[in-house]
Formats: structure tokens, sequence, C-alpha cells
């Protein structure tokens, strides 16, 4: 439902992703809307998995030096997504709400020609630096590779940005872009590849000897 080129490749259908939140539309650059930045950290993290009826979400925002208006640091104020939606509801740390729009249409038109389906937002001025909000979507058909298809890119707002980022038209407030992190693959498939090894050199090595 993006109309602007995906920020992410091909999706495998899997029953997980982690986000990364690096890319963002430079406010200081009000003559050219869509003009972009890409961090070398992440401002924020969101993995989302399947859970029995639905899907899990959890999204942190981290400590980091992107510049804020205030003392208080940024604050992650609204998180917008395409996908099947269903019943949203809070379950931990920092209390979140919302859902899908009128009849799940792609009505919700953001930074870079995004449009999108739902949206989520935050208690209080939203989500602080370092805190995480868990929150789960739940309804039949739910998945996390719907939300996640190579067309769905979720965007995140920040608030209370400052230095350069901090204009009249800004208001104080950034988007940023999530693209999925790479997986790291799990200790047990490091340990199958070195049996794997193993049993390469092994039979190379008896193969030279019969040689």
């Amino acid at each position: 439902m993006a109309i602007a080129s995906s920020a992410n490749a091909a999706v495998a259908q899997a029953s997980s992703y982690t986000y990364d939140f690096k890319t963002f539309y430079d406010t200081s650059t009000i003559s050219n809307p869509f003009d972009t930045k890409t961090l070398s950290y992440s401002v924020a993290s969101m993995s989302i998995k399947d859970i029995t009826g639905g899907v899990e979400i959890s999204l942190k925002q981290n400590s980091t030096l992107f510049p804020a208006k205030t003392t208080s640091g940024t604050f992650l104020d609204g998180l917008w997504l395409n996908g099947d939606w269903g019943t949203v509801a809070a379950k931990s740390g920092t209390a979140a709400s919302g859902g899908a729009t009128f009849l799940s249409l792609p009505t919700i038109y953001k930074d870079g020609g995004y449009v999108y389906n739902g949206s989520i937002g935050f208690a209080g001025n939203g989500i602080t630096e370092g805190s995480t909000s868990v929150f789960t979507i739940k309804a039949s058909g739910v998945s996390a590779y719907d939300f996640a298809k190579s067309s769905n890119v979720p965007m995140i707002m920040l608030t209370n940005v400052g230095g350069i980022y901090n204009t009249f038209l800004s208001g104080g407030k950034v988007n940023f872009v999530g693209t999925i992190a790479p997986q790291i693959p799990e200790p047990s498939t490091y340990a199958l590849m070195g049996l794997g090894l193993v049993g390469v050199a092994f039979v190379s090595r008896r193969a030279r000897r019969a040689a």
C-alpha cells in the first residue's frame, strides 16, 4: 500500500521480523520534502512475531545522540503500519492504542509518499528513550508476514526533536522508516556449519590419501 518505493527488498515469509529505524526525512531541508538521511545507528527497534490469534509487537526507542529540543530527550509518539489489522491491546511498557482506518483503507498519507491503513499511538508524550511498548494485534488472518511484506514499510515519529531538525514547519517532529535487520544465526546454526566443514575436510583428506 506504499506508493513510494519500498525500503525493503523481497521479504521471505517468516514467523517473526526485526526492524531498525535509521533513515529519516530531513526536516532541515524544507525545500525538498523527499530528502532523507541515514544514521549509523538505529533510533528505535521493533520486533513483530506470530502468536496465537495474531501478532505481538515490541517497539523500543533507543537511547541515542539524536538531537532533542529539551533535556527530556526525544519521544516516540506514533507508529504507522500496513497489514491486516485486528484488535489492538497493550501488554507492557508504554501503553499503546489504535488500529485500522475506516474499512482498512490506505488513507493515512505520510512522508515520502507512503500511505498506511492503520496507526498506533502511545500514552503521554510517547515512548521515552530507553523504554519499550509491547502490544498485540489479534484477529483471524493477522500475521507477522502480512505486516512485513515487501511493500509494507513501517514508519515512526519522533517528537521533541531539536537542533537543525526543529523548524517552524516540522514542529520538532521527524519521521523514520524501518528496514528489516539482518538475521543473526543461532549458535546451533554455527555448530552445524562447523560440523559440516569438519565433515568436508575429513572426506577431502581421505580422498587425497586414496589417490
